[in-house]
């Protein structure tokens, strides 16, 4: 789970779009990796982008499993097509398993 957390908060840099930030513009700590609007918009046509990241605190809508192959792959468990700003990540199986378990350990929001 350390070296999950490392990765996202360092490496990834996760909060940057998946945590809101307050009035002052630092990340709520209160809502820690739980989804946000995002703050920027593509300079030119981009076409599906998602204005909005999800929360990904407590991995609720994927397993451990999918979230770990996801970050090996960079395929969307069920097919599903990630949209822009999201990069497709190819971590190595000991890394991607890091993040995901770092990421369930997380308590989340429904």
């Amino acid at each position: 789970i350390a070296h999950g957390k490392y990765l996202v908060e360092n490496v990834g840099l996760c909060a940057d779009c998946h945590t809101p930030r307050n009035e002052r513009g630092e990340f709520d700590k209160s809502r820690w990796l739980q989804g946000s609007q995002l703050g920027f918009v593509p300079r030119g046509p981009m076409p599906a982008w998602a204005d909005t990241a999800p929360s990904i605190a407590g991995l609720l809508n994927i397993t451990e499993a999918d979230a770990t192959r996801f970050f090996e792959t960079g395929d969307y468990p069920g097919g599903k097509q990630l949209r822009p700003p999201m990069p497709p990540y190819r971590m190595n199986h000991e890394d991607a398993s890091a993040v995901a378990a770092y990421l369930k350990s997380l308590k989340s929001t429904p």
